[in-house]
């Protein structure tokens, strides 16, 4: 029987399903009839297949692969999710119809214009919107408000229809576009634009919500006034950077060239984004998420608050598998949360430590966000260099939610969990030892190899799926391992030294596609290795393990829901950089970052710090609707130039690429911003907990990473650049994780015993003051956070010794 205590938190928390908020986020959450189920896991699957394809070619027209990417994802986003104002997508969808067929049948037939003022009115105009209008009032009544969960409606297949119609077009014609056109955009071209960009928005508004679509538009109706503009308006002169657009020329940008729909964030969508997040889905189907969570808790759980830092731990390692802070808080925090309450943390300190731990996850190389790949591209910079620049703050951010638990613990007396309930360490372990192996390819390809992402990814991959068989075939752990050990060594030998007596050849499997036998790819040897197992495990039958039938089964079921998970996970991602595309499109014909840069100096005086307050509040403010890759493309596209712009007219060498990681550390950090941060609201359902106060606490534990962005602007040897020597980078780190300490003490108001009173709150400003310092690279500033490190230590044993003696006296 539950107590009154129970029910009045009950009555308190929203009746949310953290599974279902993560179904509907990241999947759709629709489930329709069988048929309709059957075609969107074919698509799906589809989709993966297709990327896996255009990846090992490597031959496919940037242009052609981008447009395919777009098709895919409009599928998925109009089939498997639920569209939450219907009437709203069938009035956007007929206004973009008519707008549509306005240019369709304009040379056709003209009915003339009409003076109002001084614009000219097409009547063919007046007399389609009214058309449209007439639609509208006889369709609308008959829809949903909501859109159903049960089936695929009507005007879901119609807006699909005219999507991939849009997106399609673009590899039937694009010789003729190019070659013939030279670029110039006919009346196919404007209806076909005029068509994807109305169906893009409405995707935008299903998948990524109004925000990221309602910034498109201004965009857009921006680009359209001036004198030589649709509008045809004279705005100030702070505002007036352009003479104004048409809509041949909007679409001609947004349709015909790679600064539009088809630019560089839907490009990196379309290549290494997919690779990882489907690799991340096969890890996942594999097991690797579960293994993950049960050795952090095998290793921590024991200790104080062990629950808790077994979270942060699992919920770090789970970054690697997801790009995607509400998956991982649902994957890990439906384990983690229940058993921190259960050593006595509140509701919302357990479901704020998983959010923390689960939002910095997109920090962690070496899979990081997906923006991560767009910044590399924006920077053109390769990936591998990427993640070692972020690696130090992406750990020091860890080590710093660590310790914030570790205080929390210790400031509610709690205990760990005990051994006899936990896994043991040792077996746990090597149970899943072939899990790291894939992971630790990739690595090696990335870093050391210096092979790009896709390569890197797509050979992982391969390596993973090898060693996904051989978890069905091979019931011994001891024989899995030793298996995986083999195709692992194997893949080194065969790469690093190529095949025996083959040395010297390659062979040709499609035009311009080799393979090369001096330098095997890891993909090749582990089909070889794949297919040695089945030959194996058909000639032992189930002496090993499973017998082939089954095992064969169980794998291809694991690889086609891996498959299906990425291609839902996608659409997301595929939708928000098409559509952050359409502002990148914009910004380039209006010159609107001068006018931006001379707004924020002007806001600003000048100043750079209080130009990076500026972003920071802008980048959170835009998180509340806009998920972290388009938040990051938006600001990445319009600030980051003029915080780059005010560097350099003050003298300072500000790296770009700390520019960038300031913008993406504060987009990632809006994922947990109240009132709206959907990684709280995932979190509170499991916790059963207040969403606003579990992101409230979430967002107080993460001022530590909201610290490092504006120490790396500044001291850019934080992320290993402008160092002098090895031993400069070695004092660098070490003061830096002293500094962590520092911080994290003043914000937790304890170090040995609680600081309170007026010297208390003094002593925790004070450390972190000096936590700042010691982040920082001069070497006063360390003496000097060093100094104030140590006399708040020494002041904190007094107060300890103080206390004691008080409660001995008493």
């Amino acid at each position: 029987m539950s107590t009154d205590a129970e029910k009045n938190e009950s009555s308190r928390v929203p009746d949310i399903d953290a599974e279902q908020l993560m179904m509907e986020t990241e999947y759709g959450g629709r489930n329709p009839i069988k048929w309709q189920k059957i075609l969107i896991f074919l698509l799906a699957v589809s989709w993966s297949v297709f990327q896996l394809f255009a990846s090992w070619l490597g031959k496919i027209d940037p242009m052609v692969l981008r447009a395919i990417h777009l098709a895919f994802a409009f599928a998925i986003a109009f089939l498997a999710y639920q569209s939450k104002n219907a009437k709203r997508d069938v009035w956007l969808f007929l206004i973009g119809l008519g707008y549509a067929l306005y240019f369709m049948i304009g040379n056709k037939i003209n009915l003339g214009v009409f003076q109002v003022g001084q614009y000219d009115v097409s009547i063919n105009l007046l007399v389609i919107m009214a058309l449209v209008i007439v639609a509208g009032l006889l369709i609308t009544p008959r829809v949903e408000k909501k859109g159903p969960t049960g089936y695929i409606p009507w005007y879901d297949w119609a807006i699909l229809a005219a999507g991939l119609a849009g997106a399609l077009a673009i590899p039937i014609f694009l010789e003729q576009i190019i070659v013939y056109q030279g670029g110039v955009p006919t009346t196919r071209d404007i209806v076909l634009g005029t068509l994807t960009l109305f169906v893009l928005t409405i995707a935008g508004l299903r998948v990524v919500g109004p925000a990221l679509m309602s910034i498109a538009w201004l965009m857009i109706l921006y680009a359209m006034i001036g004198p030589a503009g649709i509008i045809k308006i004279e705005l100030p002169d702070i505002l007036y950077l352009h003479n104004g657009a048409t809509w041949d020329n909007i679409m001609q940008q947004l349709y015909l060239t790679d600064q539009g729909f088809w630019g560089v964030p839907l490009g990196v969508s379309a290549t290494f984004v997919y690779l990882f997040v489907l690799f991340g889905a096969l890890l996942d189907k594999a097991g690797a998420g579960k293994y993950l969570v049960d050795l952090a808790y095998a290793g921590l759980g024991s200790y104080r608050g062990g629950p808790a830092k077994a979270a942060v731990i699992a919920s770090m390692l789970t970054g690697i598998i997801s790009g995607s802070s509400i998956a991982n808080v649902v994957t890990t925090g439906t384990f983690t949360i229940p058993l921190m309450k259960r050593v006595g943390y509140p509701p919302e300190k357990a479901g704020a430590t998983e959010v923390a731990s689960s939002v910095n996850g997109q920090l962690m190389p070496p899979v990081m966000g997906a923006a991560a790949f767009i910044m590399a591209d924006f920077l053109q910079m390769p990936y591998s260099k990427l993640i070692v620049y972020a690696f130090i703050p992406a750990v020091l951010t860890y080590f710093g939610l660590f310790l914030v638990v570790h205080l929390e613990a210790v400031k509610l007396g709690l205990k760990g969990l005990p051994k006899s309930e936990l896994p043991p360490f040792k077996e746990t372990l090597l149970s899943g030892l072939h899990y790291l192996m894939p992971i630790a390819w990739l690595l090696y390809e990335l870093v050391v190899l210096q092979h790009t992402p896709s390569r890197s990814a797509l050979n992982a991959m391969f390596l993973l799926m090898s060693l996904m068989f051989f978890q069905f075939a091979l019931k011994n752990k001891g024989h899995l391992l030793i298996a995986s050990a083999i195709t692992f060594v194997l893949a080194i030998v065969l790469y690093l030294f190529g095949v025996p007596g083959l040395q010297g050849y390659q062979l040709e499997l499609s035009k311009g596609v080799f393979i090369e036998f001096n330098h095997l790819d890891v993909m090749y040897t582990s089909l070889v290795v794949l297919l040695f197992g089945i030959i194996m495990v058909a000639f032992t039958g189930n002496k090993l393990g499973q017998s082939l039938g089954p095992a064969l089964k169980n794998f291809i079921a694991d690889v086609l829901e891996g498959l299906e998970a990425a291609g839902r996970n996608m659409s997301t991602i595929a939708v928000a950089t098409a559509a952050a595309g359409i502002i990148v499109g914009m910004v380039a014909i209006t010159n609107v970052g001068y006018g931006l840069t001379q707004i924020v100096e002007t806001i600003s005086g000048g100043n750079l710090l209080i130009a990076l307050f500026i972003t920071m509040l802008a980048s959170l403010l835009l998180g509340l609707g806009l998920p972290t890759t388009a938040n990051y493309i938006v600001m990445a596209s319009l600030v980051a130039p003029v915080l780059r712009y005010i560097a350099e007219s003050h003298g300072l060498d500000v790296p770009l690429v700390a520019i960038h990681l300031f913008v993406f550390y504060f987009g990632i950090l809006a994922d947990d911003t109240p009132p709206v941060g959907l990684a709280a609201y995932a979190a509170a359902a499991i916790a059963r907990s207040d969403p606003v106060k579990t992101g409230f606490q979430g967002f107080g534990y993460d001022m530590r990473t909201a610290l490092l962005p504006f120490v790396f602007i500044f001291y850019p040897q934080l992320l290993l650049l402008n160092l002098s020597s090895v031993w400069q980078g070695i004092w660098v780190v070490l003061t830096a994780f002293i500094g962590m300490t520092a911080f994290v003490i003043g914000n937790q108001g304890y170090m040995l015993t609680w600081m309170r009173g007026i010297i208390g709150w003094t002593a925790r400003i004070a450390m972190m003051i000096g936590g700042y310092l010691l982040l920082t690279t001069p070497l006063k500033n360390d003496i000097i956070g060093a100094a104030i490190f140590v006399a708040v230590y020494l002041w904190q044993v007094w107060e300890k010794g103080r206390q004691q003696t008080a409660a001995a006296t008493a």
